[in-house]
Formats: structure tokens, C-alpha cells, sequence
């Protein structure tokens, strides 16, 4: 059975059929399939727009307060008037294909990404637009480059870089474990007071603790489902679940609300889940003080979240939109994600953060190494459908 640091090696190195799925409806865009994805004709003298709508379908309630806080001095410091819309993927993508206007800034989770450049949205090749987007400079080519190993060819730019890690209360777990192994040996010192959210809840939290653990001790996802269900290492994998899952809180959380609920009243001690979330609810006084995060060296889930800018609106507003952008990539924008939103930022500026802004979280270095995209969607959502089952119930 592979190893899990053998698996991010590998990982690292392959391209699924989604993937290369993916970059090619990516690449259409580019060609202008399905539309233009041109920004503006050579030297052009059209003006900014002076309002501009951007849509949310990534951040959840911590970002849709952060975003209501900031957009005030975006507006201040850019004069143009900025619309902030929480919405989803699915709706936006209808929108889009409707041809409704009023989407000039769009902020995707991966998959949100994937379906627009799989439907043919046309979406402005931000990579060529570094005059009009100097901040551009603070990110890293290749996070311009793809989305989580899914080549976008620089239609797509990191605004944040979401992270699983162990949540544990620090009054409760003095010792807490090290590996997703060292969980699984312990699991009996903190028996029934494991938490998680169910597998089939609408948050994903749950069913991404349970390919982590599989992932975390030695269950390598790289192969077809079909082919990873008929290795006895599955089935074996499967057991050390189900033995691990005795050791939980019952009932499982609906959703992190009843997770911090369960913290909060002592029931659940120690999970896995988004550590941004998480510790940004703790300051708001939702969980108690000394809730903290840990990290496996080892399968541990880490997203992010794209801006993007749609090929179809007017020359106004793409310019509009490029000027949010470069404020949303700022330096001071950014060190605000990280020390407000315990989120890491989509610049690669580290040396330019406070240190103290890793005092409950690792540095980039470090969590870079063991971040795990999800990358069998046939094994996730297996999980979520069978996921109750393997918990008890």
C-alpha cells in the first residue's frame, strides 16, 4: 500500500482525466470558443466603469462578513462603487450562460472554476493584463498558471488558500496526536468525545475528514474507484474506519454550527475540519478559548479560492474589475486575510507577513507540503452516500 508522503510525491506529478478535462475547456475559453476572452483592444482609451458587481460563490459566513467590512475602503480607495453579491456556482453559471451582465468579478472555489471552463464561459486571460494588475507580481507564476495541479493557462488568480487541520481544545488534549495513525492508536483516550459532521451534510467537512483518514493511513486515491473497491487494502481500510468511528461523538454534527455547539458544551473535544472557519469563529466567541489547530505531516484536505473576470462584459468594466482585483492582492488586504482570517493569502509575499500571524496556524513552508487536493471525485462522493453507514448509523 502507498505511503501517504509516496502519494503527494506522485500526486504532484499526474494529471487526471478531469483534470486534462478541465484545462481543455480552459483552453477553449482562451480560443475564444463559446466567446471572446479578449480584456481590451490594443491601446485602449476607454475609461473605468464606475460600479462594478462582485460575486461571492466561494466564502461562507467569516467571508462574507470580511467582505462586507473591506468593501467600504475598496470603494474609498478605488472610487467606483462595488455591489457585493453572496451567490453559488450553480447560479452563477446560469447567469453567465444567460447572458445576464452585472458579473465582473467572480470569486470560485476549483470546481466552480472547472464548470465554468467545461460550459465554455468565456473569462479574461488575467496573465496578460500585468500592467493593469501590477499587484499580479506578488503571486507566484505557477498559481497563476493552475488551480490546484488543474492548468488554467492564467485565466484564474488565488485570492485564498484554505486549510484542513486538527481542531482540538487545549484544555481537554494536552498531548495532541501527531498522524492520522497516531489519531487511529489513540483513539480510545479520547472515546466519545471524536467529533464530526455527518458525511451527507451539505458541508463537506465530514465526508473530508473521512478520505483524510483513509488517505492519512496509507489508502492511495490515484486509481479508478473501481479499481481502488476491489483491492483487499480497501476493504481493510474500510474496518480501521469503522473501528475509528466507534471512538466518535454521537450523534454526528448537521452542520459546523452543531460541531461548535458540541465544543462548546464539552461534548467534543477534538476533529478534523477548515481551520479559517474555525478559529475565526472562536474569535467571535462561537467556540470556547482554547480551541486550537495541529497539523498532520501527512494527507490533510487544502483548497482555495479564484478571482476571476468574465469575457463578456464591457471594456469599462473589465478595467474596473482589474483595479478591484489589484486592491483585493494588495499586501495590506492580504496580511488582513491572514491575521483576521487565520487564511493563508494568495501572494507569495511571506516575508513581508508578521510572524505573529502564525502563532495558531503554520507557515506557508511548512503546510505546503502535505496540502492534499481532493482528487477522486468517485471516492468523495462514495463517502458522502456511504459515509452514515461507516459511522453506525
Amino acid at each position: 500500500m502507498t505511503s501517504a508522503r509516496k502519494m503527494l510525491r506522485r500526486g504532484r506529478a499526474r494529471t487526471s482525466a478531469a483534470a486534462l478535462a478541465a484545462a481543455a475547456g480552459i483552453l477553449s475559453v482562451m480560443l475564444g470558443i463559446g466567446g471572446s476572452a479578449s480584456a481590451e483592444p490594443a491601446g485602449s482609451t476607454h475609461a473605468a466603469a464606475t460600479s462594478i458587481t462582485f460575486v461571492d460563490t466561494a466564502g461562507g459566513a467569516n467571508f462574507q462578513q470580511f467582505f462586507k467590512e473591506i468593501i467600504p475602503q475598496a470603494e474609498k480607495d478605488l472610487g467606483i462603487t462595488i455591489n457585493y453579491l453572496p451567490s453559488s456556482a450553480p447560479e452563477l453559471l446560469q447567469r453567465l450562460q444567460g447572458g445576464q451582465a452585472n458579473q465582473d468579478v467572480v470569486l470560485l472555489k476549483p470546481d466552480g472554476l472547472t464548470s465554468l471552463t467545461n460550459a465554455g464561459v468565456p473569462l479574461v486571460y488575467l496573465q496578460a493584463r500585468r500592467p493593469k494588475i501590477p499587484n499580479l507580481h506578488l503571486v507566484a507564476d505557477a498559481d497563476i498558471k493552475s488551480v490546484l495541479g488543474i492548468p488554467t493557462h492564467g485565466v484564474a488568480v488565488p485570492f485564498w488558500r484554505d486549510q484542513f487541520g486538527i481542531i482540538y481544545d487545549k484544555a481537554k488534549i494536552k498531548n495532541p496526536p501527531k498522524s492520522w495513525q497516531d489519531f487511529y492508536n489513540r483513539r480510545n483516550e479520547w472515546a466519545g468525545h471524536i467529533g464530526i459532521i455527518r458525511p451527507d451534510a451539505t458541508s463537506g467537512g465530514g465526508r473530508i475528514m473521512l478520505r483524510d483518514f483513509l488517505l492519512g493511513i496509507g489508502l492511495d486515491e490515484k486509481p479508478p474507484f473501481s479499481q481502488i473497491q476491489s483491492s483487499s487494502e480497501w476493504t481493510q481500510d474500510l474496518q480501521k474506519l469503522r473501528t475509528f468511528a466507534s471512538a466518535f461523538y454521537k450523534p454526528a454534527a448537521g452542520s459546523a454550527t452543531d460541531l461548535f455547539q458540541q465544543f462548546a458544551q464539552g461534548n467534543v473535544w477534538i476533529t478534523e475540519y477548515a481551520i479559517d472557519f474555525t478559529l475565526w469563529s472562536r474569535d467571535q466567541g462561537l467556540l470556547p478559548k482554547t480551541v486550537g489547530a495541529t497539523f498532520f505531516k501527512s494527507a490533510t484536505y487544502g483548497g482555495a479560492a479564484y478571482l476571476a473576470v468574465p469575457g463578456n462584459i464591457s471594456v469599462g468594466q473589465k478595467l474596473a474589475a482589474f483595479k478591484f482585483i489589484n486592491w483585493l492582492l494588495s499586501l495590506k488586504t492580504q496580511t488582513r486575510m491572514l491575521t483576521e482570517m487565520h487564511e493563508y493569502p494568495g501572494i507569495s509575499a511571506w516575508k513581508k507577513m508578521p510572524a505573529s500571524a502564525f502563532k495558531d496556524i503554520p507557515t506557508w513552508t511548512t503546510v505546503q507540503a502535505f496540502r492534499t487536493p481532493l482528487e477522486n471525485n468517485d471516492l468523495y462522493t462514495w463517502l458522502t452516500q456511504n459515509g452514515m453507514q461507516l459511522l453506525g448509523g
